[in-house]
């Protein structure tokens, strides 16, 4: 029998959030500008009750707005300020009661994403991690919307076990044709018939040898010649940056990510919110079971795919081939993008990146995802990795590879990976180095001590658990910055060098940082042909500079994206625009913005499909797509997008046609 301890949401310090007692909770009302509830209380007893021996803090709750909720709980400590905190971000679909857990050990900030229940989106866990006994407040944060929300908490409490998460009682929201049922919008597609109708008409227009116009085979700018290689690489004529294509002409890379017929929408527990009911024996290709996957395992349904199986049968593979072919070249669009489906890349014969996949690791790691780079172990799984480049090798339509993106441990502002060297009770290589390093640079446990301000007796002694060495002193900080540095110079080196055995001529375009939070992450970036980032930001130029300066590197952006709520979605995107027409014009302002830099040479929209209504395996289900589940083109959108991509290589001469557009941005409207 499980043991439950309520938390009465009275008792919180409310900012901005209006709480009600009703029979079925609390009703909560948010101003469109955000709120909070502030749990405070000594350690131990936040919000009122004793959490010792509790391992789940719980939310019963139903979002009362037609747009995804997101939550933000945070647990701070006196040294906050510091950055002694753990941040989880999350979310859940609108109008179904879900039940929310948090598992308390998760405050450790180990781990960074969290599998999804029934009625769930994604959960991420930010921060450096903190120990419960130490946490002195818990706030709920509520962000600025663009509309005051409504939110009723039907129970809050802690318990012993994980709970129920089943949702019940559930009435479909998802049409068969994959769209939201409950909210009409220009353009939405009406019927079975009105797709098929559709999309046959532009597969009959389908011309197999279509090729960008003025531009080389590859999409280059026929007016800028440099040597020709046969492979992609990099030119720096003195003033800016660029790619060069293997034929030798200048090439900025316009790409779109994930050519693939659809994202696949996760329905395990919620089957209840489709109206119709399909089965993996009649459409065998829309279904997927992950069981391999470990956090993200479940039932998935590809409602992109069922739809091209309704439209075209046995040969709806094919028939999109054919189709995003052809829409890529209309929309000017020269590259086809990260996570891309290999088997179009084989077809298209356009230029295109490739995510190196299984980046090498280690069975102990030091935080999170990193690895003990200093083992035996790494380097061995390093020439493993590699391995995976061979098929590629003498492709000259590759232009690079990204050895992985957005690794899990750089998400932590100010985190000086040497500390969890130090921090971590296991014996790894990684200590072994750190220790000698400090060994060399001392000579004696003196010197340390009086550099660090402690009482080693031994170099030895820093093989127990340390506290985070940084905060010991200036020389503590400048010591760990520096290994820090070393670690990930490591980190980057060994797969780069063993990916370049394999294959020496296509370009190491870098890991794809989330975002550059410290010019560390730069650390290695010698190994790298192209530095590359994801910039989720209005305007890109102020981070492509920065890693271009820091770098002596050109830049590619790996991922952006814009979306808007006003096409039927439950959320909109990390970047928010208001409308379609603010979608274009965002494009505009960021590639414009993005060509201010002459480290700039390339950017990657994210992605060519919507996200499903339900959420893909991570709960992502943001309006961002060129098309929507129906694969019918945001022309709206790619109406601009296809101009700025056509005026490419004039903008790079800064040459400007319009002056630039006004975009209605609103706040960041996604499920986390």
């Amino acid at each position: 029998m499980s043991v439950q301890k309520h938390i009465n949401l009275k008792r919180a310090k409310a900012e901005g959030v209006k709480i009600e007692k009703v029979p079925q909770g609390y009703e909560l009302t948010i101003p469109a500008v955000g709120g909070k509830l502030i749990f405070s209380g000594l350690p131990g007893f936040l919000g009122g009750v004793r959490w010792k021996g509790m391992t789940h803090l719980v939310m019963d709750v139903t979002a009362k707005d037609t747009m995804d909720q997101t939550f933000t709980l945070v647990f701070v400590t006196p040294a906050a300020e510091k950055g002694d905190m753990c941040i989880i971000n999350a979310g859940v679909l609108p109008q179904i009661r879900t039940t929310w857990p948090v598992a308390l050990s998760l405050l450790d900030s180990q781990t960074m994403f969290i599998p999804r229940t029934p009625g769930r989106l994604k959960e991420i866990i930010l921060g450096r991690g903190i120990s419960l006994k130490k946490a002195v407040a818990m706030v709920l944060t509520f962000k600025k919307t663009n509309y005051e929300q409504h939110i009723l908490i039907h129970d809050f409490y802690l318990t012993d076990e994980l709970p129920d998460t089943a949702v019940r009682d559930v009435k479909p929201i998802v049409d068969d044709l994959g769209q939201y049922m409950h909210k009409d919008w220009s353009g939405k597609t009406v019927s079975l018939d009105d797709m098929r109708q559709a999309l046959l008409r532009e597969r009959e227009a389908f011309q197999p040898g279509a090729t960008f116009s003025n531009r080389s085979r590859f999409g280059g700018d026929l007016s800028h010649r440099y040597d020709a290689t046969g492979f992609f690489h990099t030119h720096y004529d003195g003033k800016r940056w660029s790619l060069v294509d293997p034929d030798g002409y200048r090439f900025v890379s316009t790409g779109l990510d994930c050519c693939i017929p659809g994202d696949s929408g996760y329905i395990d527990g919620i089957e209840g919110l489709l109206s119709e009911k399909v089965s993996p024996e009649e459409y065998p290709d829309a279904f997927e079971l992950t069981e391999h996957t470990g956090r993200f395992s479940g039932q998935y349904l590809n409602h992109s795919i069922l739809n091209l199986n309704k439209v075209f049968g046995a040969d709806w593979k094919q028939a999109w081939m054919e189709l995003t072919r052809s829409r890529l070249i209309r929309w000017g669009f020269n590259t086809i993008g990260n996570w891309s489906d290999k088997e179009f890349i084989r077809y298209a014969k356009l230029p295109y990146v490739w995510p190196m996949e299984d980046f090498p690791t280690t069975e102990v790691k030091i935080f999170r995802d990193f690895p003990d780079v200093f083992s035996e172990e790494y380097a061995q799984n390093a020439e493993r990795y590699s391995s995976q480049l061979q098929e590629f090798v003498g492709d000259e339509y590759m232009i690079g590879y990204f050895l992985r993106n957005e690794p899990e441990w750089a998400f932590v502002q100010g985190l000086m990976i040497a500390d969890k060297v130090l921090e971590n009770p296991a014996d790894t290589c990684c200590k072994e180095e750190m220790i000698r390093y400090l060994e060399k640079k001392y000579g004696n446990i003196k010197a340390l001590n009086a550099a660090w301000k402690r009482r080693y007796k031994r170099f030895e002694d820093l093989q127990a658990p340390q506290k985070p060495i940084s905060t010991f002193s200036e020389a503590a900080m400048a010591d760990a910055k520096a290994f820090s540095e070393i670690m990930i110079r490591k980190y980057v080196t060994v797969p780069s060098q063993a990916c370049r055995r394999v294959d020496p001529d296509h370009m190491n375009l870098g890991m794809r940082y989330a975002m550059l939070l410290d010019p560390i992450l730069l650390s290695g970036h010698e190994n790298f042909d192209v530095f590359s980032i994801n910039g989720y930001d209005a305007d890109c130029y102020p981070n492509i500079q920065k890693a271009g300066e820091l770098s002596g590197k050109p830049v590619m952006i790996g991922e952006f994206h814009f979306g808007a709520p006003d096409a039927g979605m439950l959320a909109a995107a990390i970047c928010s625009v208001a409308t379609q027409e603010d979608r274009g014009a965002a494009y505009r302002v960021y590639y414009e913005g993005a060509m201010n830099s002459p480290y700039f040479v390339g950017a990657h929209y994210f992605s060519l499909n919507d996200q499903p209504v339900l959420g893909r395996f991570d709960g992502e289900n943001c309006q961002i797509g060129a098309v929507d589940v129906c694969h019918k083109p945001y022309e709206v959108f790619l109406k601009e997008a296809a101009r700025v991509n056509d005026e490419i290589y004039s903008l790079a001469d800064g040459q400007r046609t319009d002056p630039q557009p006004t975009v209605n941005r609103v706040p960041r409207m996604m499920g986390f």
